[in-house]
């Protein structure tokens, strides 16, 4: 197959942690290079839509030297209009017939262009559908295929043109997540140190346990969450934070950590850092909002809890809501006799290496490739 992926200007790729732009994860293009790798090494001639000083394997086409983000010279607004000239790029070569279909990063923004070209498009929904997503999307419905990365992610807009629920992978055999044996007490968060993620909750329930807590992630430091919510907290003793770190000291904080804290705040879509955190045997304690209950295995890869009395979505292990819900369930996992804390490692490597490895996920991309391209013989 003749694949575009269309990818972003924003941040290089592949995503490092110091080329990835406080606030932002770089998840969606880290996804987006795996995938046109994998595709790559499967045969398939690949056309990767990315800046100039990415690296890759496929055909490389830009529309800038470097990342936008990188450059000074090009504010927000510039950055966009960047966006959408690489875009515009790879509408142009596919009305040229350079690809059979565009597998785009992009939901909103390649919708615009996706209906005057005869070339079929398939979008990845890497975020939440609301708001003038979800208003502009409506319009859209039919205009290109859609991947969902959950099943809870379509609730918004159920009836988009939805192809397929794909969920993400990670690398398992090179040894970037690999298990560990969880040696040391304190607990860890990995991402963007942002309200919608349960900072906040995270400091609260580890000052009322007193169980130390690492914070692996860059804050926006000029927002008063930062400076009035979350900085004064960190004591560097019970409260700790440091960047983004790079895959072999992420791993180290992975695998010796008793258990990962993801009392998100909104209806996270996937949570990749809870895949990475699981491969390397460490159990989620989690709020039941977005995926995670399509993620974790309540009792088994660690704790669901429901996030409020008014909002239960599900009749998990743990009965008590908020705060006090995750105080119970991480005191349920210091105070595990140590046979069952292995076995839950092993269980949470386990879950990974069934459903969430890169090769499962790009062998169901492939199969969504060759259908729509099927449908449009």
């Amino acid at each position: 197959m003749k694949i575009a992926v269309l990818s972003s200007n924003f941040i290089r790729l592949p995503p490092t942690p110091e080329s990835v732009p406080k606030g932002f994860s770089g998840a969606p293009e880290k996804v987006m290079y795996t995938i046109a790798e994998k595709m790559v090494e499967k045969g398939h001639d690949v056309f990767l839509f990315a800046s100039g000083d990415s690296k890759t394997s496929a055909h490389l086409i830009s529309a800038t030297d470097k990342a936008t983000s990188l450059d000074l010279s090009i504010n927000d607004k510039g950055a966009i209009d960047y966006e959408h000239l690489l875009i515009s790029k790879c509408y142009y070569m596919a009305k040229q017939g350079y690809f059979d279909l565009i597998h785009s990063i992009f939901d909103v923004r390649s919708a615009f262009y996706a209906q005057f070209v005869s070339i079929p498009t398939v979008s990845t929904l890497h975020s939440p559908l609301s708001g003038h997503k979800k208003t502009i999307l409506e319009n859209f419905k039919k205009d290109q295929y859609y991947v969902s990365i959950s099943n809870a992610q379509r609730k918004p807009i159920p009836d988009l043109n939805y192809i397929s629920t794909i969920y993400h992978g990670i690398e398992l055999d090179n040894n970037s997540f690999s298990f560990g044996e969880g040696k040391d007490n304190y607990m860890i968060f990995v991402g963007r140190l942002m309200p919608e993620k349960g900072i906040k909750e995270i400091i609260t329930a580890a000052k009322k346990l007193q169980k130390t807590v690492y914070l692996l992630g860059t804050a926006i430091e000029s927002s008063d969450f930062w400076n009035i919510d979350i900085k004064p907290s960190i004591d560097n003793n019970l409260i700790n934070q440091y960047g983004f770190l790079t895959i072999d000291k992420l791993k180290k904080y992975y695998q010796n950590a008793k258990l990962f804290f993801f009392p998100i705040q909104w209806e996270e879509p996937f949570g990749l850092v809870m895949i990475e955190a699981m491969a390397c045997g460490t159990p989620v304690v989690a709020f039941a909002r977005g995926s995670v209950p399509e993620i974790i295995k309540d009792g088994e890869t660690g704790f669901i809890v429901n996030s409020s009395e008014g909002d239960k979505r599900g009749d998990w292990i743990v009965k008590k809501t908020g705060i006090d819900g995750l105080c119970e369930a991480v005191e349920r996992i210091y105070s595990m006799p140590e046979e069952q804390y292995r076995q839950m490692r092993r269980n949470s490597r386990a879950h990974v290496e069934k459903n969430f490895t890169v090769e499962r996920m790009v062998d169901e991309y492939e199969k969504v490739y060759q259908q729509i391209i099927n449908k449009q013989a």
